[in-house]
């Protein structure tokens, strides 16, 4: 019974702390921005963390479904959790984040849901810490856990390194994947149904990024030019007229449709501004975050003057 109490309790949350792994280990840029959001950290050792952190929430996982060291572990864990409800509390209603960071957006929950899961996981680690049979440690078992650890780091390493090589991820989760048909319900009811036909820059802007306010000038130029392809600015806000009082504040000549954040992360859009080139309506390309250096450069070679 000692037992079966132990496995039911420490192991349910050991797979949380792998699914939590796995989707920082899959989209870590998430996560490090996420650290970087909450300017605790200097810069330089923002990605170190968020790798790091990856790393030890993975092994943490597979060492509560295996028990191992359960003694040190348990607490550990319950510690872990402690603090990051703590973090949650503060960041989100400092307003320095949106969510706890925790499920890295595969989770869409409130910080308050992510406060009460907390504290049922720190309820299941007591109870298996107080009620626990524990088994002495095997040798094969503690290996798992460090192979754990140093894998799953790798891996987070190696795709944040790809996704800030190649400005997209190295496995692409969202519906916005390369050589997909676009869907004009994406954009809702005030998508242009021009998108289908020929070539068509999609940029994601948010009102809160500063890279994005540097762009709106050289997207202008980017529409005007009819060598490139023609701009199509989203950006997430509560009504169409918002939208527009955003198009007449810039002056922009392109024009841009007000979404729902929410439907922003249901297409995976997290990073601003992020591009997508359609042509004749089947993506091409998609770049996170930037704008696509091509364009820079073709608009570099060319006149750089627009009108008015």
């Amino acid at each position: 019974m000692f037992i079966d109490n132990f496995l039911n309790t420490s192991a349910l949350v050991g797979i949380v702390f792998i699914l939590t792994g796995i989707a920082k280990v899959i989209e870590p840029w998430k996560f490090t921005r996420y650290i970087s959001d909450l300017k605790l950290l200097q810069p330089k050792l923002v990605r170190f963390s968020a790798l790091a952190f990856t790393a030890i929430e993975s092994a943490l996982g597979v060492a509560l479904i295996l028990g191992v060291f359960p003694s040190v572990t348990i607490p550990a864990c319950i510690l872990l959790l402690m603090g990051l409800t703590v973090l949650t509390y503060w960041s989100t209603s400092t307003e320095r984040a949106e969510d706890c960071g925790c499920y890295n957006g595969w989770l869409d929950i409130t910080p308050t849901q992510s406060i009460i899961l907390n504290l049922v996981y720190i309820t299941l680690l007591i109870s298996a810490f107080v009620w626990g049979n524990y088994q002495p440690t095997i040798l094969w078992q503690w290996m798992l856990v460090l192979t754990t650890l140093v894998t799953s780091g790798a891996l987070a390493f190696g795709f944040l390194k790809y996704w800030r090589e190649n400005d997209r991820p190295y496995i692409d989760l969202t519906p916005l994947k390369i050589d997909r048909t676009w869907k004009p319900k994406w954009l809702g009811e005030d998508s242009d149904s021009t998108l289908m036909l020929g070539s068509k820059l999609v940029v994601f802007l948010s009102p809160q990024c500063s890279q994005c306010k540097k762009w709106l000038n050289v997207l202008k130029v980017v529409h005007y030019r009819d060598d490139l392809p023609g701009v199509i600015g989203t950006i997430a806000l509560s009504t169409v007229e918002a939208g527009q009082d955003f198009v007449d504040e810039y002056g922009l000549n392109y024009p841009v449709i007000a979404i729902e954040r929410k439907q922003q992360q249901k297409l995976g859009i997290d990073s601003f501004p992020t591009a997508i080139l359609l042509e004749d309506g089947v993506i091409r390309e998609k770049w996170l975050g930037v704008i696509p250096e091509q364009f820079v450069e073709r608009i570099r070679q060319g006149d750089l003057s627009y009108p008015g």
